[in-house]
């Protein structure tokens, strides 16, 4: 059985309180099966999936050349939104500011998932960190878009998590990769 494997930048633990203020403002976790876990929130960069062991070694090297192109650069959260109808969205998350340096790092490991993996690049990337999705309830829960405080933060890397589906929390960093 192959492990399941993402890449993304972990949030930061500044996020914890307007996180806690929105699910419980909406108390999502009536409304949606999954409440990420604090220590699950992060910026998805590309979904791999299914990934045979003999994969896992040459992804590193190359995410591991990737980094060491990259400078760090600052994110701000800035608010929540959704995916899906404001009547009840499928996805509610915190929403990331638009940043350059966030995009290009996104293509350029997106370049490395159509290379090495084949996987299909998906342009609607949409920077987010996924606070509740997979509806329990049948009927209207209306979220508003809201802007919040800014939660600013500084990325000096990103990593390959290894997805976990019975445990808590659910995805494990394998490897980190820090800019240099």
């Amino acid at each position: 059985m192959h492990h399941h494997y993402f890449i993304g930048i972990k949030a930061p633990a500044s996020i914890e309180d307007p996180v806690k203020l929105y699910r419980d403002k909406y108390g999502l976790s009536n409304i949606y099966k999954v409440i990420p876990h604090v220590d699950d929130l992060h910026i998805t960069l590309l979904f791999i999936g299914a990934l045979p062991e003999q994969k896992v070694e040459p992804l590193q090297e190359s995410l591991a050349a990737l980094a060491d192109n990259h400078s760090d650069f600052a994110l701000t959260i800035d608010g929540l939104s959704y995916f899906g109808s404001p009547k009840g969205p499928r996805v509610v998350y915190m929403s990331v500011q638009p940043s350059q340096e966030l995009d290009a790092l996104q293509q350029a490991v997106a370049a490395i998932g159509a290379d090495q993996l084949g996987i299909e690049p998906d342009n609607r990337f949409t920077p987010h960190i996924t606070i509740a999705k997979k509806r329990k309830v049948n009927g209207e829960s209306p979220i508003q878009k809201e802007t919040c405080t800014p939660v600013p933060f500084h990325v000096n890397g990103f990593s390959l998590f290894r997805i976990h589906p019975s445990r808590t929390p659910k995805y494990e960093a394998v490897k980190n990769f820090p800019f240099k």
